[in-house]
């Protein structure tokens, strides 16, 4: 039996490119820890390092027959792991958005009940059509919308192009306008 401990990451890495699973937990075993680390140190949230990392490690296995690396393996994972940081961060400022607008909206308490039940109304007509849509046009519709997800993050979670992703998005939102465009003037 080999002694992965001796082989260099680039041996490792052609190794895992041919489905050789040691040569994966190698890999796992030499850089979960300074990840974790890495990730931990800018993110200052084990939790969340730990998922960092663990989706950094999903991602080099599902991968790993297209990999294509023009650098070290180290710094191929910390990047990702410094791109996955990113997004997270991207994501975590959306919602602060969100919040702080929803803050302002309650102390500024403008309950208008009219407005609220139009807002529902208007709601409610909009996610039946957007359930009317066709499934995977509707998934990827929902994870852009709803998930804050870019068309790269969708074309990898649902194993489809990101040029597939961005035609998908483009019909939904034709689809909703069509459908919607009376309903909205309605209500404005």
């Amino acid at each position: 039996m080999a002694d992965y401990n001796t082989y260099t990451d680039e041996e490792l890495t052609a190794l895992l490119k041919s489905d050789d699973r040691a040569a994966y937990e190698k890999i796992y075993q030499r850089y979960w820890l300074v990840l974790y680390r890495h990730a931990r140190k800018m993110l200052q949230d084990e939790e969340k390092a730990r998922d960092i990392v663990q989706d950094v490690f999903v991602m080099l296995w599902l991968k790993r027959k297209d990999l294509n690396l023009n650098m070290s393996l180290s710094a191929y994972l910390y990047v990702i792991v410094r791109n996955k940081t990113l997004n997270l961060f991207k994501r975590n400022k959306i919602e602060n958005i969100h919040m702080d607008s929803l803050k302002i909206f309650i102390n500024q308490g403008e309950n208008i009940t009219d407005h609220l039940l139009r807002e529902k109304n208007l709601s409610e007509i909009i996610e039946q059509e957007i359930a009317l849509l066709p499934h995977r046009m509707r998934q990827v519709f929902e994870l852009k919308r709803k998930s804050n997800l870019s068309y790269k993050e969708i074309a990898e979670e649902m194993t489809i192009s990101d040029l597939t992703v961005k035609t998908q998005m483009n019909k939904a939102i034709k689809i909703l306008r069509l459908k919607l465009g009376s309903v909205l003037s309605c209500f404005l």
